[in-house]
């Protein structure tokens, strides 16, 4: 039964992971960045100090509070400070245009942002949202432990089905949607993944997933619940390959998290680089968000034949990642590697349009289930009923994903693409209806079509075809 993945499930919550790796191995090092390195004793001391500070404006479960940071430190402190304050976290992109960004607070019902000093200071903020820069609390601060003592439980505020974060993803009405991930969810994705590869206090991963993007979520609470450290890249290297090889080195990196582009680029440069990844202390790497090109586990094996090679999949409404393949042989005759089955307590359905399971080599519409579910999107009823369902036969609360898939005869799943106007690009969900929504606001433009070009296995970029308005006064 490819959906028999029940396993024992935790009561534990993102940040009590931490709280208890705080009390074993209060000295080691849990976060390293370009400007310091923090110990778990100084990351939960910054976080109980950012907590005390957010209890007086009220965070409370349920309720978001704003991450609006470049990347570094201040973001593992913020996101733990708000846990700890019995909030949830909503990180949005500090690039975001100015108009974005006010939605997206307003959205939120956001009262209170965590930010950085210098981002706080280039930013048109509303004037109802409080700001509180983390920075202000002085690194010295967070450097010389408060002395506050280590919360393992006994004072949390929330339950596993509280929320833990809301995630925006594209909308295909030009709006975009808030996904609420609980702590069950969130927490049951980690510690499958930390048990299935043994990932432990030797660890370390290069987050390079923005703060907004899911995978960040694997990034700090995965580590952090098994005892490992976070190496930070400085802020703006999303595109800079020598400097991640240069880190994996220097950091001694054992564990990559990212989607194939990234993967493929890092390859790309050690073919020309005096450094090279066997020089590395990669083990495991972990690719998802998008296709992955068959040539890329053989190069991987050329490059790094040591290192244990996993795709992943799912969504972001399903916590992370709900399906798994290790990718140890490509045949020739393949045409896409496998999706794989579910992780544990999920499952993964491929079913007709009347929910009936459809046999093997049947293309059907991918359904997620289980545990890692979202409560649904934030203050949005409508698109919560209609991307999640009961089953009417089974009872089961089932995730529409809108990918289409088969099963093959071992069991494995096989993914077929979207069955809609959505793409994803370098791992970003793209609904190209929100682009030509956004096209339609300028007064030039009458009409506009967005399409996606590239193989699937390629780089894909966009191309947008605009209609000019007649007599219009505004050049486009």
């Amino acid at each position: 039964m490819v959906n028999a993945t029940q396993a024992p499930t935790s009561e534990k919550l993102l940040h009590t992971l931490f709280c208890e790796q705080v009390v074993q191995r209060p000295d080691q090092i849990a976060v390293i960045s370009p400007r310091c390195a923090l110990t778990y004793k100084q990351v939960h001391s910054g976080a109980l100090q950012l907590a005390h500070q957010l209890r007086v404006p009220g965070g409370c479960s349920n309720q978001l509070i704003g991450v609006v940071m470049e990347k570094g430190w201040e973001q593992i402190v913020a996101v733990l400070g708000i846990l700890h304050s019995g909030a949830a976290y909503l990180p949005l992109d500090a690039s975001l245009p100015g108009d974005r960004l006010r939605y997206l607070l307003a959205n939120g019902q956001v009262q209170v942002v965590v930010t950085q000093s210098w981002v706080d200071e280039r930013i048109v903020w509303p004037k109802d949202v409080q700001r509180i820069c983390i920075d202000d609390l002085a690194l010295d601060d967070v450097l010389t432990p408060c002395g506050c003592p280590v919360e393992t439980g006994d004072g949390v505020v929330q339950r596993p089905d509280d929320l833990a974060y809301v995630i925006y993803t594209s909308g295909s009405t030009g709006l975009p949607k808030g996904v609420m991930i609980s702590h069950r969810a969130a927490v049951n994705t980690i510690l499958d993944i930390n048990r299935r590869f043994a990932v432990g206090s030797t660890d370390r991963v290069l987050a390079l997933s923005a703060l907004h993007f899911d995978l960040s979520v694997y990034d700090i609470f995965g580590l952090l619940a098994a005892g490992g450290t976070i190496v930070l890249p400085p802020a703006g290297s999303q595109r800079d390959p020598a400097l991640w090889l240069e880190l994996l080195a220097r950091e001694r990196v054992t564990l990559w998290n990212s989607v194939p582009a990234l993967l493929e680029m890092l390859l790309a440069l050690t073919s020309a680089s005096p450094l090279t990844l066997q020089q590395s202390s990669l083990r495991l790497a972990l690719i998802s968000g998008d296709w992955i090109p068959l040539s890329l586990p053989a190069r991987v094996k050329e490059s790094v034949p040591t290192l244990q090679l996993i795709s992943l999949g799912g969504a972001t409404e399903a916590s992370i990642w709900s399906i798994m393949y290790p990718i140890e042989h490509v045949e020739p005759s393949c045409e896409s590697i496998a999706y794989g089955k579910p992780l544990c307590n999920q499952h993964f359905h491929v079913l007709n349009e009347r929910l009936e399971p459809c046999p093997v080599w049947v293309a059907g519409q991918l359904y997620i289930g289980g545990i890692g579910l979202a409560r649904g999107y934030w203050r949005d009823e409508a698109k919560t009923q209609a991307s999640f369902l009961i089953h009417p036969h089974t009872g089961q609360r089932l995730y529409r994903t809108g990918d289409m898939g088969r099963y093959w005869p071992d069991g494995n799943i096989e993914f077929l693409g979207r069955e809609d106007f959505q793409v994803k690009i370098a791992g970003h969900r793209i609904e190209l209806g929100e682009i030509e929504a956004a096209l339609l606001e300028h007064p030039a433009v009458s009409n506009a079509v967005v399409t996606a070009t590239g193989k699937p296995f390629e780089h894909k970029h966009l191309i947008a075809y605009v209609v000019a308005t007649r007599n219009g006064t505004h050049p486009i």
